[in-house]
């Protein structure tokens, strides 16, 4: 008798479920998704030499700014290939960027030098640009942004140079690192590879202890301690 009512019980469950709606019908149906993009996309191009120059606190990016902003408000690392060819995409692009920048910014974000630079305006598709040929070494950094911009008018410009020291482009170099200055009381080297505190070169820019006074030439602490920067790096070329 209890088998028979066991036998009636599986049964009428089987029917009950049998009976039931089924929560899948065999049929596949299309979803349709809409995915929202935030922010504006930039593809680059171009190919470039010098990132391994640059010691750890900085970072060779691509980056945006906004207008008369000097922090970089959104960027990425500079990635190439063996042969320095660059072929990478920046998304995310905040609306309140208007230029985008291959550059070098510290760890605060801060722009420090740019080696390229173009206007950006935000488009429904991907914004391509070309950058060319790039020299992203710190040497050349320091040679645009300090030596020609604040130092060349005096030290090899004109027909001559003070103190015959020539920091015009193609001659600073050899002019400076592992050379004698000829003002130093203690014979030090202007440019001492490694040793920045024992350089004359930062030492002349920071103190008034020649006949000219050089402290207010350079005025930026971002671009004094660029110089540092490169000095203790071993002062590469």
């Amino acid at each position: 008798m209890r088998n028979k009512r066991l036998l009636y019980g599986s049964l009428a469950l089987l029917a009950m479920a049998l009976a039931a709606p089924s929560c899948d019908d065999g049929r596949i149906y299309e979803e349709e998704i809409h995915v929202t993009r935030s922010g504006g996309s930039l593809r680059l191009s171009g190919q470039i030499s010098g990132i391994d120059t640059w010691p750890g606190g900085y970072s060779v990016v691509l980056a945006g700014f906004e207008e008369e902003n000097e922090y970089a408000q959104t960027a990425k690392g500079i990635s190439h290939d063996p042969d320095g060819r660059i072929d990478m995409t920046l998304t995310g692009i905040p609306d309140e960027v208007t230029r985008v920048e291959v550059c070098v910014i510290n760890r605060l974000r801060k722009r420090v030098a740019t080696f390229y630079a173009a206007p950006f305006e935000r488009q429904a598709d991907t914004t391509r640009l070309d950058a060319g040929e790039i020299d992203a070494r710190m040497y050349g950094a320091i040679q645009r942004d300090v030596f020609d911009r604040s130092c060349t008018a005096c030290h090899g410009g004109g027909t001559s140079a003070a103190a015959g020291l020539y920091l015009t482009e193609g001659r600073s170099y050899a002019a400076l690192v592992n050379v004698e200055a000829d003002l130093s009381p203690d014979t030090a080297l202007l440019v001492s590879p490694g040793d920045a505190a024992g350089s004359f070169l930062p030492l002349v820019l920071r103190e008034n202890m020649i006949g000219y006074d050089h402290t207010q030439i350079i005025t930026s602490s971002t671009l004094l301690n660029l110089i540092d920067d490169w000095i203790d790096a071993g002062a590469p070329e």
